[in-house]
């Protein structure tokens, strides 16, 4: 049989156990988010990084060779997977080519920026050391340094998908969404027609 004494001081060890428990699970939370904040920063820098690159020699490339150079960190960083499900709309999970979908999508936006860098004069990018969550995602905010004029915010939507963090959006000025300006455009278009919008920027 349990001593009473013993028992008592059981007892009365619960409330500070209890409380370290608590302890214990903030700061592991804490670290997780901290990780993922991490993690996030990690994808826009690795993204801009490859983009000031671009920018260092964009008058001295070509437009397929910033589109080569753009293409792979473009891949890499952004969830071209769920972006591409957005931007097609209804019925993309049941398209016979969804996977040449999605690959023509990662085109068509690696050949969107590939045009617009070639008049962009920009010292490089400013990123803040905190990440903001926002509905289920982190928001990394940025701005683009130019040469003249004032930084140019751009914010990064990013999100936990089952190949790790991704880029899901991209906000200019804090509240553009690319995303919706993608999927206006490419809404349900034949797969053979995205080729041709891809072919067309870059002037194929």
């Amino acid at each position: 049989m349990l001593d009473r004494r013993i028992f008592l001081g059981l007892l009365a060890g619960l409330p500070s156990l209890a409380a370290q428990v608590q302890a214990a699970r903030a700061q592991a939370a804490q670290a997780s988010e901290s990780s993922d904040a991490d993690a996030a920063l990690a994808v826009v820098r690795a993204l801009q990084d490859s983009q000031v690159e671009v920018l260092s020699h964009a008058t001295k490339m070509s437009l397929q060779q910033r589109f080569d150079a753009l293409r792979p960190a473009l891949g890499a960083a952004f969830d071209l997977d769920g972006m591409a499900k957005l931007a097609y709309g209804p019925g993309f999970d049941a398209l016979p080519e969804r996977e040449a979908w999605t690959q023509s999508f990662g085109d068509y936006v690696a050949a969107t920026y590939a045009q617009r860098l070639e008049f962009v004069e920009s010292k490089g990018f400013e990123r803040d050391a905190k990440v903001e969550p926002r509905d289920g995602a982190l928001v990394v905010g940025t701005r683009m340094i130019p040469l003249k004029g004032e930084p140019m915010p751009i914010d990064y939507v990013v999100k936990s998908t089952p190949h790790g963090w991704r880029i899901a959006d991209i906000l200019a000025n804090g509240s553009i969404s690319e995303l919706t300006q993608w999927r206006r455009a490419l809404k349900g278009l034949a797969l053979k027609d995205l080729r041709q919008r891809v072919a067309s920027l870059l002037g194929r």
